[in-house]
């Protein structure tokens, strides 16, 4: 007999009808989206002083005086003119990240006797200050004023909305100071095994997988996913071995059936799509990427968002299920609050070839939880003493899992980053009865015109979709050395996935 599901998409989906008591969760079904490398000023920082109906001056967010210096004379300051997309992908590999936290110039030889931590990668003396976001994009040869650009709340209705009307954390950080990889595999085992990029193999990532410890105490999972985001599970074996068992992993269209039937699993993951999938008569994603990874639209990811909040709100497990939604990493944008770097504890006390221990934290990302068992407005920041199991505890990926685990009972931890972090189950104990006024309907995405299309398919594609051809290319051409070099731009790939199923099914 199938155990209770709880529902998690980094905001709490949370039900509205029945009463539980003291020593009993009222969450069957979580559900949890993650989305991709927005940090939490660029998203909702400025829900703090703007002149927006969709504000709370509570939040830890920008007032309009967080500045950074220039390399070499004058400063460049927060901005409200951040755009649905942008005209490149700032630099957010872990190099950069430190860059942009420490106002320092990386080095790649690690000199472990210097203070400066981007010399001495795994060096905590030197406080962070978060001032070298515009020296870092200059560098690049980028004036910065993308970097510090921010979303007025009325430019981003969906998240903004979901913010003030369940559960927003505002000093909630990624698990590392780096790319994206690392941080989804955190989240996913409580470590990143030792790795700082992207570009794992499958099977790679031997950990062990929140699914899996569900799994061994009776409970049911899925992963969902959008498009061809294949690449971003299939590196942890637990997936990789589990690919082709029947209702393990499925794409979103059996998400929304699975949501209107109530047949969702006790944990549902979702992945957005990172790349273009033609598929443009699915009105609910247009076969566009929905991810937010720049340069991609932030207002398809939207859509994602207010799709997957409506299917569980008006679905038959509404009152069961916790939403989390959250980002996997900070994307290269500004954010003016310092990633915690003080007795930390490593994972798993692995210390990458560079010198980095893991012993600090990445830059905050945008989080929320939506549940009608969560009071609206309610804003978490730091920890409290019934959250924190150590008196230094911050909420970071390795959160999530520790909360599902107390939800469902189970005592365990991924890692040793695992067992420090913060949980945020109590936040669900604070009503007798779950809310009758959680909002039914989310703001109107309109559709994308063909002239918007026909844009966003002539946008260079960003990095980790060229680290995707460099596979595919080594995997099904290694004789080709030309192989993928023609892909510059979204209709260009489409074309080049096109032509290798060709060549794939002949």
């Amino acid at each position: 007999m199938q155990k209770k599901s709880v529902v998690f998409i980094l905001v709490l989906l949370i039900s509205c009808n029945s009463v539980y008591t003291e020593d009993q969760f009222p969450i069957k079904n979580v559900v949890v989206l993650m989305m991709e490398n927005r940090s939490f000023d660029h998203m909702l920082g400025w829900m703090k002083s703007s002149k927006s109906n969709i504000t709370n001056p509570n939040i830890d967010g920008l007032t309009g005086s967080e500045c950074n210096p220039k390399l070499l004379s004058g400063k460049i300051c927060v901005s409200q003119n951040a755009t649905d997309t942008t005209n490149y992908d700032p630099f957010h590999l872990f190099s950069s990240t430190t860059e942009r936290i420490y106002n320092c110039k990386y080095d790649l030889i690690n000199s472990k006797n210097s203070k400066n931590p981007c010399k001495n990668h795994a060096s905590l003396e030197e406080p962070a200050n978060m001032q070298g976001f515009v020296k870092s994009a200059e560098w690049l040869l980028h004036s910065g004023e993308v970097e510090m650009s921010g979303h007025l709340p009325e430019n981003v209705p969906i998240i903004s909305t979901l913010a003030s009307e369940f559960a927003l954390f505002d000093r909630y950080f990624s698990s590392f100071p780096g790319c994206t990889n690392p941080n989804r595999i955190f989240m996913h085992t409580g470590t990143s095994d030792g790795y700082v990029g992207n570009g794992q193999r499958a099977g790679q990532i031997k950990n062990t997988t929140i699914q899996e410890v569900l799994e061994k105490n009776g409970y049911s999972w899925r992963y969902y996913y959008e498009g061809d985001a294949l690449d971003w599970f299939l590196y942890i074996e637990y997936f990789n071995n589990n690919f082709q068992t029947p209702g393990r992993f499925s794409e979103m269209e059996q998400f929304y059936s699975d949501a209107a039937t109530g047949n969702l699993p006790n944990y549902t993951f979702i992945n957005p799509s990172e790349s273009i999938h033609p598929n443009l008569n699915n009105t609910k994603s247009f076969g566009l990427p929905n991810d937010q990874h720049p340069n991609h639209s932030v207002r398809e990811g939207e859509r994602l968002i207010k799709n997957v909040y409506e299917a569980l709100r008006n679905g038959p497990l509404w009152n069961q299920t916790l939403l989390i939604i959250t980002y996997d990493e900070h994307g290269g944008f500004y954010d003016h609050v310092p990633p915690p770097q003080t007795n930390i504890p490593s994972p798993d006390n692995k210390v990458n070839a560079n010198g980095f221990d893991f012993k600090r934290l990445g830059i905050r990302v945008p989080t929320i939880a939506i549940s009608p068992w969560i009071e609206k407005g309610t804003l978490v920041n730091k920890p409290t003493e019934e959250q924190r199991p150590f008196e230094n505890s911050e909420f970071d990926h390795t959160s999530i899992g520790k909360t599902i685990f107390k939800i469902f009972g189970i005592d365990y931890n991924l890692s040793q980053r695992s067992e420090w972090a913060a949980s945020f189950e109590n936040i669900l104990k604070l009503r007798k009865e779950p809310r009758n006024d959680c909002i039914s309907e989310l703001a109107y995405i309109p559709p994308p015109t063909k002239e918007e299309i026909t844009r966003l398919y002539s946008l260079p594609i960003q990095d980790t979709l060229k680290q995707k051809i460099n596979k595919i290319c080594r995997l099904h051409k290694p004789r080709d050395p030309y192989c993928g070099e023609q892909v510059e731009n979204y209709t260009d790939y489409v074309n080049f996935i096109d032509q290798l199923d060709k060549i794939l099914l002949d």
